[in-house]
């Protein structure tokens, strides 16, 4: 891969080729967000109104806030930055060009406040740089509501995104004629489009698997025995930021032994020891659209046999999982596959009973030992081991909207088509506490995650450049320039 914090300049030899391979960090344009706007428009019912409102900033300590990140929605159809935003979308009885409108409300320019915390785009910002065809500032967003709704027929709008914003909201919706006319939700509109990726989205993941898979990489070459579990992570995020994601897609999970088997582990404190199996799932988040990564492999460099016996079984799962998925293909299918994997190789291993081969028989094994009074310890089921589902969606957020989720039974069922992108990542989680299995395989977790998008005729792996082969570990983790990172790490990570 090419060095991604060095821009080029795109030549006539280098347009076809993807960002990755170029190293230009690709960015969406304020054409592309108009687009956008204008599919939501025709999408939208005759007559109606829709309203989109930023998330609040939150409060980390006394008067400092968390870093603000725009709520997803909002980011999808404006791409705008700030706190306090309206977005209103106003659409005509007859859906005409001149009959709609985008309309945005937001903070006013203040000399003062700018000074300590940025430059504000204000009204004439959000009508040249950000595509408005009407702009005020938000404190008359009552004002011209109250105007748009004496019009509309229906009105779309979800309450619980901003507290504040629902409270002005009422005040003009309550108590009027307005309240008699149909009130519906936009993201029922706006979510079924982001579930459906666009070439230029799928370059954007592109690239944010790409520096995620990079970050993988380099927590494989420089960890050792002695480390710090938030020391791997600061190398894996230092390599985020510096080609370009904005964050961390979510909070970094880096887990070694028994802290593997926590499925969202985030205390990122406990020092790696030698024979420790280490689990990483972490990734970054570019130009608003997250990647999200797992990988296993074992802080001394070496798999141990009950390590990769595990390992294969899981490695085996994500790789099947992989190869299905195509359109027409349901994520449901995609999960029964890798779990009839998980169980097989369990059984393998003498961790199930042969009854368990297939999800009847394991039914059948509990029923029976029920009848007999529940005698003795429970069996094992493979839930023990594997509690979690293969798949979510992926894109704005790290478990990304669509009409019918994959939180859904509806959606884990619904026909895959070509734009849909989502995770793979099977996983093995067997407690240091869990004494009904040898003592070789407890404290260990293992979870495989890549990230697919559908195409035409199948998949592609963004995260595609991060090995998981148990040959390719081990020889990435001997590698000279892995010796050299390692014997350099206290100068890198330390100050002293």
């Amino acid at each position: 891969m090419n060095n991604m914090s060095t821009a080029k300049r795109t030549t006539s030899r280098t347009k076809s080729k993807s960002s990755v391979q170029t190293g230009i960090q690709p960015r969406l344009t304020s054409q592309f967000f108009a687009g956008r706007r204008k599919e939501f428009l025709r999408r939208m019912p005759a007559n109606s109104v829709a309203i989109f409102v930023a998330t609040p900033e939150r409060t980390r300590s006394n008067d400092t806030e968390y870093a603000y990140r725009p709520s997803s929605d909002l980011l999808y159809l404006s791409n705008f930055p700030e706190p306090e935003a309206i977005l209103m979308f106003v659409k005509g009885a007859s859906g005409a060009r001149g009959k709609s409108k985008f309309v945005m409300f937001v903070r006013p320019k203040d000399k003062m406040r700018e000074i300590w915390t940025g430059v504000r785009a204000g009204v004439e910002g959000a009508r040249e740089r950000y595509g408005a065809d009407e702009a005020y500032t938000e404190d008359q967003f009552e004002k011209v509501l109250r105007d748009v709704l004496d019009d509309a027929e229906q009105v779309l709008y979800r309450f619980d995104r901003n507290q504040h914003v629902d409270e002005r909201f009422r005040k003009v919706w309550i108590g009027s004629a307005n309240s008699q006319k149909t009130l519906g939700n936009p993201e029922e509109i706006v979510h079924e489009m982001r579930l459906f990726k666009t070439a230029e989205e799928i370059e954007i993941m592109r690239w944010a698997g790409a520096v995620s898979a990079r970050a993988h990489m380099a927590a494989m070459q420089v960890t050792r025995p002695g480390m710090n579990e938030a020391q791997v992570q600061a190398v894996m995020e230092a390599i985020f930021r510096f080609n370009g994601a904005s964050y961390p897609a979510y909070t970094s999970i880096v887990g070694g032994g028994d802290n593997a088997t926590i499925l969202h582990y985030i205390e990122n404190e406990a020092t790696l020891n030698s024979g420790d199996l280490l689990l990483i799932d972490a990734a970054c988040e570019y130009q608003g659209y997250a990647s999200d990564i797992t990988r296993c492999f074992p802080v001394s460099g070496k798999f141990s046999p009950a390590q990769r016996a595990l390992y294969e079984i899981v490695l085996e799962a994500e790789k099947a999982g992989i190869a299905m998925a195509r359109p027409g293909v349901r994520l449901a299918d995609i999960h029964e596959t890798a779990s009839n994997i998980l169980r097989k190789g369990l059984v393998t291993l003498g961790l199930l009973p042969r009854t368990h081969l297939t999800a009847e028989g394991e039914k059948k094994a509990l029923d029976a030992w029920k009848k007999a009074g529940s005698k003795g310890e429970q069996p094992l089921r493979l839930f023990d081991f594997y509690m979690h589902g293969t798949s979510h969606w992926i894109g704005l957020d790290v478990h990304d909207v669509g009409t019918y989720g994959t939180r859904s039974q509806t959606g884990k069922k619904r026909l895959l088509k070509p734009g849909m992108a989502f995770t793979i990542e099977p996983g093995l989680y067997v407690s240091q506490s869990e004494t009904r299995v040898p003592a070789a395989y407890r404290g260990i977790g293992i979870r495989i995650e890549d990230d697919v998008v559908i195409t035409a005729d199948g998949a592609e792996v963004l995260t595609k450049d991060v090995v998981k082969e148990v040959a390719d570990i081990e020889r990435v983790m001997g590698s000279k320039q892995a010796l050299a990172a390692r014997t350099g790490i206290d100068e890198l990570l330390l100050l002293r």
